[in-house]
């Protein structure tokens, strides 16, 4: 049994959960329970010198698609399909034209709102995780969409980065991006084993868990 898993976006939340997720597949007996995971790396990005405070890139992978530094890191450690993981990077953008049909699940962690609303509004199940600063917010397809379409979407062509501006050149970097991770890669696992998964959330580190937005009665009608 394969299971088929797309990873959208390997920067911080990306890369992190796809590291941690792929050594608790490999090194772990979870393929004995739930057969091996195929796992599709997709971003187009190349690795700049501002990602290496807070991405999981050295400074030899300056310059490489980021889905190939990070697979070639993975392949290094002993993550291979001998161990029940495939991973397949994909160094080019997600964007309507591509076909997810084949994906058990998906999981977005970019930063633009065009990936997000096509992977809500055509996978079967998936994952949506965001950051910035040191707060995150995860939701999947079995939460009510409804609330988190209540957050304010980012406009259309437009990114926001997981630091907050400025963070980098000032040192003031911001680690909700590895919350994100670690709790994507909860439900990734808990998901794979057929377990029930944790509920959608938002939190931040200073100030802890945020309220959700209240769905009203013309919503709820």
């Amino acid at each position: 049994m394969m299971t088929s898993v797309l990873m959208i976006g390997v920067g911080g939340i990306g890369g992190l959960l796809t590291d941690i997720v792929s050594r608790a597949v490999a090194f772990s007996d979870l393929t004995k329970q739930g057969g091996m995971v195929s796992l599709t790396l997709m971003d187009s990005d190349i690795v700049e010198e501002r990602n290496l405070p807070h991405q999981r890139f050295a400074t030899d992978d300056l310059g490489k698609p980021k889905v190939e530094a990070l697979v070639h890191q993975l392949r290094d450690i002993g993550i291979t399909e001998e161990r029940g993981v495939k991973l397949v990077p994909v160094a080019k953008n997600f964007s309507e034209d591509t076909n997810i049909s084949n994906y058990d699940l998906v999981v977005v962690a970019v930063d633009r709102e065009e990936p997000r609303r096509l992977v809500h509004e055509n996978a079967g199940a998936w994952l949506d995780l965001r950051c910035r600063g040191d707060g995150f917010l995860m939701w999947s397809h079995l939460d009510d969409i409804r609330v988190l379409n209540m957050f304010p979407p980012l406009p259309d062509g437009e990114s926001a980065s997981c630091q907050l501006e400025g963070a980098v050149e000032t040192g003031n970097i911001q680690f909700g991006f590895a919350e994100a991770a670690s709790h994507g890669a909860q439900w990734v696992i808990q998901w794979l084993r057929g377990a029930q998964v944790p509920l959608g959330r938002t939190y931040t580190i200073h100030m802890g868990n945020l309220p959700l937005p209240e769905v009203g009665e013309e919503e709820e009608e």
